[in-house]
């Protein structure tokens, strides 16, 4: 493995331990009472029924755009993408690993490949920017003041809108284009021209340019699909705050749930940040416990909120996605991430 990666895992864990002995979540079990293990199994089965309708949105999306992948095949690659992201914590990374693995299926190129990433990634942050706009509006609607920081969530829905406005341009082809065109030769060279496909018969990126036109242009022309994959990145996202209402309730500890959304989007939002440590050990953790805490939760409760939502949306889904990644993406992509870079 990458010794930079090993070196920012160890710290992860340096820094998760510290974390476990400064805000001492176990004090917390013994605080609330018996743990709810029926509840607990609920929040456990939600989180991995939405893993599958995350999966399963991106099928839909290849779908309209005419690749010929099964679900099963979707879900493999996926699950490989996963993993892949949970040990080089770079951005956009699943997208990249599922688009490697992807444009060689039959039906598909490297345009529409990247196309069906992009795509998928945007209906991820709309539903994200709906979510917590949406719990904010009810919120105040409400007369209610927002749990946490309002300056926060205003910034949360405002990323969730420019990272998807930044997404659309990229599946703009003439804006492709003219940046392309615009460009200097060493940008073409070492950027652009890094993506190609050699199967096309010609070189550089301006194939590709036309392959993501053809890609959107059969996706627009399936809007039945696209509806149904954004409902499950919908599913998908909410699930994830679902997970951690769970928890809390699992401890006995009865939160409101838009105080449940907010802290789980600030996390989402650090996640989508993190490019030193694998997984986001420690980080992640401290973070979705520190959201708690700024709405009025204990310490050593927000932390043990925290271990369990983690343990529901990260540890489980380790299990589940690893043997599936060894098995169909070792020789494909995972050899040359442990051969060393």
């Amino acid at each position: 493995m990458d010794k930079r990666a090993l070196a920012f895992t160890l710290l992860g864990v340096a820094f998760f331990v510290a974390y476990l002995a400064w805000a001492n979540p176990f004090a917390a079990f013994a605080e609330v009472g018996v743990f709810n293990v029926g509840v607990y199994a609920v929040a456990v089965l939600i989180d991995q029924v939405s893993l599958l309708f995350f999966a399963a949105s991106w099928y839909l999306i290849l779908r309209a755009m005419k690749a010929n992948i099964d679900l099963k095949g979707a879900i493999q690659l996926t699950f490989t993408s996963l993993f892949i992201g949970w040990l080089a914590p770079l951005p956009l990374m699943t997208e990249m690993v599922r688009a490697y693995l992807v444009k060689d299926r039959s039906g598909s190129n490297l345009g529409k490949a990247l196309s069906s990433v992009l795509v998928h990634r945007s209906y991820y942050n709309i539903a994200f920017g709906l979510i917590i706009g949406g719990t904010t509006f009810v919120t105040i609607a409400g007369g209610r003041q927002i749990p946490i920081n309002p300056e926060v969530c205003f910034f949360l829905t405002f990323f969730a809108v420019v990272s998807v406005a930044i997404f659309g341009l990229m599946l703009d082809t003439r804006v492709l284009g003219y940046v392309y065109g615009k460009s200097p030769p060493w940008v073409r060279r070492n950027v652009f021209d890094r993506f190609n496909d050699p199967e096309s018969g010609m070189s550089g990126f301006a194939p590709v340019i036309d392959d993501i036109g053809e890609a959107v242009r059969d996706m627009k022309a399936n809007m039945g699909l696209n509806i149904l994959s954004f409902g499950m990145l919908l599913f998908h996202w909410g699930a994830g705050a679902a997970t951690a209402y769970l928890s809390a309730l699992a401890l006995g500890v009865d939160i409101d749930p838009a105080t449940v959304i907010f802290a789980y989007a600030v996390v989402e939002f650090l996640q989508q940040l993190n490019v030193f440590i694998p997984s986001g050990i420690g980080l992640l953790d401290a973070g979705l416990a520190g959201a708690f805490v700024l709405a009025g939760v204990p310490l050593s409760t927000a932390a043990a909120i925290s271990l369990l939502t983690r343990l529901a949306t990260y540890w489980f889904e380790v299990i589940v996605c690893t043997p599936v990644a060894i098995r169909f993406g070792y020789k494909e992509f995972l050899a040359k991430y442990f051969d060393g870079k």
